[in-house]
């Protein structure tokens, strides 16, 4: 069995947590959710969420900042590591799979499908681009 840093893949994981919830937040405002200090009642910020959940331009973003985030752990989780870049950077992926699979709630299935489908490839491309890097002589 390759040597998989546990330490390395949960640290990506915060670390991927982190940004994403930045990045939902951003997300939120930009197209139009609700505030975090509006007042609303909880019924209204649910209602409000179930509408964000049906504009495909939020989905869009949505998909594309997680997968960058998705990459970005992988590349996390592997440099963390120091060895075995890819399998470090799949370890990532694969909880990230099982994270998505749980949490995924109200979302389309479209958008289900296609970011569970993007997980792995995105997290080993950041694991090749930390292969990449650690590979460069040092100047």
């Amino acid at each position: 069995m390759p040597s998989i840093s546990i330490r390395a893949v949960i640290l990506a994981s915060l670390a991927v947590l982190g940004v994403d919830i930045l990045s939902g937040m951003v997300l939120t405002q930009m197209f139009g959710g609700p505030s975090f200090d509006s007042g609303l009642t909880d019924e209204q910020i649910r209602s409000a969420y179930q509408v964000l959940l049906q504009d495909v331009r939020y989905l869009t973003f949505g998909l594309i900042l997680g997968t960058a985030s998705t990459v970005l752990g992988g590349y996390l989780a592997a440099r963390l590591a120091r060895n075995m870049p890819y399998f470090n950077a799949l370890a990532f992926g694969v909880l990230g799979l099982l994270i998505s699979t749980i949490g995924s709630g109200d979302l389309p299935t479209w958008f289900k499908v296609v970011g569970l489908l993007l997980t792995l490839p995105a997290a080993l491309l950041g694991g090749h681009f930390a292969k990449l890097q650690m590979s460069k002589p040092v100047s």
